[in-house]
């Protein structure tokens, strides 16, 4: 008789996972493999990719250059553009806005959400909508409210006597940029809001009363109880919107497309500028791996930061 082959290590593995015979450390490492796989192929491969571009000269309007390597220079031609300098700088700004007002906004929304008891649920549903909302239709929607001539935002200013006139919101480029934080910041303080609000109903209804038996005034308990139990929530909702707030573009193109001029030319819609209208797939990798470098040191602030200590 013929020997019988030994079953392969993937056979044995699915032999004992069914028999029940797997380590906890086994089985841990075999429910998180379709995460890596997944992970490894939507996130760590077009980084690398992106990278590996960013090396290269790849033009699509001059096809017959190739794709030769050249090292840095793509990204030294980034650190020498003062264009994308501009955009970098109107990005950390708006990210610095639009962040700020809806954390404030939405720790608000969902401190008052958190105290109600009859209709939480309507309201926490109402509260996102705003977020559910495609930022592109978004845009067009704000778009309209701040038009000079027929927008509803200067025909209630008007009517309350703070101008007279028409402002030209989208003209200015003051204006513009302020136009389009309002935007940003309405369309997601609300997702920051439930975030938080998840933070908010896991804290136990027993230390406020210990706070108040102490002789805690409510600010008090909210500075003490409250914001230290939150900084998980707080933690998860800022790196969230960072992360989103820096990758704008949809919501600025759709409002402005950058202008008037390049004020309101965030850097994802100067990377999409150079990589689909001048078709420089090299420089814009290279502009792309830069983002996510600023990415990962924003996140890791934020983790060095806020993260709970031992």
């Amino acid at each position: 008789m013929a020997a019988r082959t030994a079953p392969g290590a993937g056979v044995r593995i699915v032999q004992r996972w069914t028999s029940g015979q797997l380590t906890q450390g086994e089985l841990a490492a075999l429910l998180i493999l379709p995460c890596v796989a997944f992970l490894a192929v939507f996130a760590v491969y077009p980084i690398v990719n992106a990278f590996w571009t960013a090396l290269h000269t790849l033009r699509l309007d001059q096809p017959q250059l190739g794709m030769p390597f050249v090292g840095l220079r793509n990204f030294a031609r980034a650190a020498a553009d003062p264009d994308a300098w501009h955009a970098m700088r109107v990005t950390l700004s708006y990210t610095a806005v639009t962040v700020t007002a809806q954390f404030v906004l939405g720790l608000a929304i969902a401190l008052v959400i958190n105290r109600m008891q009859r209709g939480r649920n309507a309201v926490r549903a109402a509260a996102l909508l705003p977020w559910t909302m495609a930022p592109v239709l978004a845009g067009q929607m704000w778009r309209w409210l701040f038009n000079d001539q027929a927008g509803v935002i200067n025909d209630l200013l008007n009517r309350v006597g703070l101008v007279h006139g028409q402002v030209i919101w989208l003209g200015s480029p003051v204006l513009a940029f302020l136009a389009v934080t309002v935007a940003a910041t309405w369309g997601a303080a609300s997702y920051m809001a439930l975030i938080l609000l998840a933070g908010l109903t896991g804290i136990p209804d027993e230390l406020y009363e210990a706070a108040s038996l102490d002789g805690a005034s409510p600010a008090r308990a909210f500075l003490a109880v409250t914001l230290p139990l939150l900084r998980n929530a707080i933690m998860v909702a800022l790196v969230l919107r960072t992360l989103g707030a820096l990758q704008a573009l949809d919501l600025p193109f759709a409002m402005t497309a950058g202008g008037p001029g390049n004020a309101t030319e965030t850097f994802a819609l100067f990377i999409y500028k150079n990589t689909f209208q001048f078709l420089d797939f090299g420089y814009g990798a290279a502009l792309s791996v830069v983002l996510v470098v600023i990415a990962l040191g924003f996140a890791g602030t934020y983790y060095r930061v806020l993260a709970p200590r031992d």
